[in-house]
């Protein structure tokens, strides 16, 4: 009975602090009436945006527009095919700061502040644009940064959240200290970061959001033929779409929402990742802290925080899964392999690259039972064990790949789908992501390209975008995104530098390490540190394999496999644990060096707003 007390208030205080945040949102939303079009002196009513017409010529859409206790406000216009004129209130906006292609694109659009509106009142804004070939097109979104309502109303609902996690996953308080700050650090980003900006696959016809909506509107899960990612798996979308069912309102006309709930869970991703470093380095002060400190600062880290999508999910259920797996190792208990398969579970239902983590489970569980003990008695109960364990294993596999892949082999089967994995995806991709296939693609690092090109891109071989290696190291610290500026050009320069530092001291200390011991001393520490083995190597074999698959430029993305950086972190921070470790140690500052430069990648990029 105290058990289920003690999960039953678990859940109340997660499901208060997901339904405070989005109340958050719903404080500082953008409420948009009277929403009209004209053209040719004919007005008629737009039931909602975006708006998808046959339209040439100009034409105006007007609307009335709450700011709140604002009296300017932001907003992203997505125009198609140009926006021309601009008005409040009867008074005209200057545009003379944008180029014609900002006017122009109907991709992201154009973030334009609204000056002198009466605040809490209906603001009469028009707008004239003009389109060249069917369909006309236009949309709407708030641009404004984070309002002072939101963050004190956020902070209550991230205190329950760290309430509830601190009841089964404890941290230290220096750690607790270190994700208050990264927390504080993704807020900022968002401040001046909406939803297209630095994203993926959103938008675009069949993207995340249309998957969320289409489960809002008809209840079901779409076919996977008929959307980009309509083949994802549909955990993160219905915890999405009932959340925005049950806790947006209906009025707001942008998806911060969205990027709320990205935060939250990627909270869980940072407090589950934290514990997992604490029952590493417990005794180690200053290796915990250390460690902790690169995973709350890692620069992509920030990027992915407050993206909407099934990645940061994948993320918080991945890390879940690996702390009572790594518990489970140490102990042997059958309730931790519960939560992990539990989790592990989950994980596979939010995203494919699960696969890597029950990749991992399956592994330690053969060598549990291998290492069964000499005593016949004793390997007798554990082998018995092992099978106990194995059935919870098998059971919570079989049903998360069923639900995952069961509708995209059954079409595949069926011929309706070219691939039992993607869909219809991977025959509509763009020609110009493929990249070569051959084994120098994966066996070759152009160190050179490395060091000179700070950033990496999907599109263009000058950046290394050719190489499987380059791509993986380059994306961990910027993704696959570009930033102006001399300062920034050096970040990401110097960023790369530490991260190969990093790399080489983790080889230097494994060797160094291994050079004094026998091959049975050997032997023990690596099934001591097996768990962390195995949670590089196969997010890194399943990476490897997507690429080969399907030889796509995107697809050697790290943030497919970002939940490697705690292993790797964890194999650097080892250093920290050893006297005089000299040379290693160094090495190893590298990562923390990393999280420094962060902070000056945040505060160059809140500098430009």
């Amino acid at each position: 009975m105290a058990t289920l007390t003690r999960y039953t208030l678990t859940c109340c205080l997660l499901l208060a602090s997901l339904g405070l945040l989005l109340f958050a949102n719903n404080s500082s939303r953008l409420v948009v009436h009277n929403l009209q079009l004209e053209q040719q002196g004919r007005t008629s009513d737009i039931a909602e945006l975006p708006l998808k017409q046959n339209l040439i010529g100009e034409y105006q859409v007007s609307a009335d527009i709450n700011p709140g206790n604002h009296t300017r406000l932001s907003l992203r216009v997505i125009p198609d095919d140009e926006l021309l004129a601009l008005s409040v209130n009867g008074a005209p906006v200057s545009l003379s700061g944008f180029n014609r292609q900002a006017l122009r694109d109907y991709n992201k659009g154009v973030v334009i502040a609204l000056p002198q509106l009466t605040p809490n009142s209906l603001n009469y804004v028009r707008f004239t644009l003009r389109n060249q070939s069917n369909p006309a097109g236009f949309d709407l979104r708030a641009g404004a940064p984070v309002t002072a309502t939101q963050i004190a109303l956020a902070l209550l609902a991230f205190a329950l959240l760290l309430w509830a996690l601190a009841r089964h996953m404890p941290v230290s308080r220096a750690q607790g200290l270190l994700l208050v700050g990264s927390l504080a650090a993704s807020v900022a980003y968002l401040s001046v970061t909406d939803s297209y900006t630095r994203t993926f696959d959103v938008y675009e016809g069949g993207g995340h959001r249309d998957y969320i909506h289409y489960l809002v509107d008809h209840h079901r899960l779409p076919l996977a033929s008929e959307g980009w990612e309509y083949h994802q798996p549909p955990l993160y979308y219905a915890i999405a779409a009932l959340a925005k069912s049950a806790l947006v309102d209906t009025e707001i006309a942008d998806d911060r929402w969205a990027q709320w709930l990205a935060l939250w869970l990627w909270v869980v991703f940072l407090w589950a990742s934290l514990a997992v470093l604490r029952v590493a380095f417990r005794a180690h002060r200053w290796a915990l802290w250390l460690a902790s400190f690169t995973v709350c600062f890692w620069p992509s880290g920030i990027v992915h925080s407050i993206r909407i999508g099934n990645d940061v999910p994948l993320y918080a259920f991945y890390a879940l899964g690996f702390y009572f797996t790594l518990r489970w190792w140490r102990t042997g208990a059958t309730k931790l392999l519960v939560w992990a398969a539990f989790w592990a579970a989950a994980a596979l239902l939010a995203k494919s690259n699960a696969l890597a983590l029950w990749a991992v489970l399956g592994c330690l569980w053969w060598a549990r039972t291998l290492h069964s003990g000499r005593n016949p008695l004793a390997r007798l109960y554990l082998r018995r064990r092992s099978v106990a364990s194995l059935g919870i294993l098998a059971l919570f596999f079989t049903v998360a790949v069923a639900l995952n892949l069961g509708d995209n082999i059954w079409y595949y089967l069926k011929g309706e789908s070219s691939d039992w994995l993607l869909s219809n995806v991977s025959t509509t991709i763009h020609s110009g992501l493929k990249v070569g296939n051959e084994p120098a693609n994966y066996l070759v690092f152009d160190l050179a390209t490395f060091l000179q090109q700070p950033f990496i891109s999907t599109w263009d071989d000058h950046y290394g975008r050719q190489y499987f290696w380059n791509f993986v190291f380059r994306s961990s610290l910027s993704s696959e995104f570009f930033y102006s500026g001399n300062p920034l050009q050096w970040w990401g320069i110097v960023s790369g530098v530490l991260l190969l530092l990093m790399l080489v001291g983790q080889f230097y200390f494994t060797a160094v390490s291994n050079a004094v011991l026998n091959n049975g001393q050997r032997l023990r520490c690596v099934y001591r540190a097996l768990p962390w083995l195995l949670a590089i190597v196969f997010p890194l074999l399943l990476l490897l394999a997507y690429r080969i698959k399907v030889p796509l430029s995107c697809n050697t993305d790290f943030r497919y496999i970002y939940m490697v950086l705690v292993p790797l972190v964890y194999w650097s921070a080892l250093a920290f644990k050893r006297r005089r470790a000299g040379l290693a140690a160094l090495l190893a500052a590298s990562g923390p060096a990393i999280g420094v430069l962060s902070l000056v990648w945040l505060l160059l990029l809140l500098s430009q707003g």
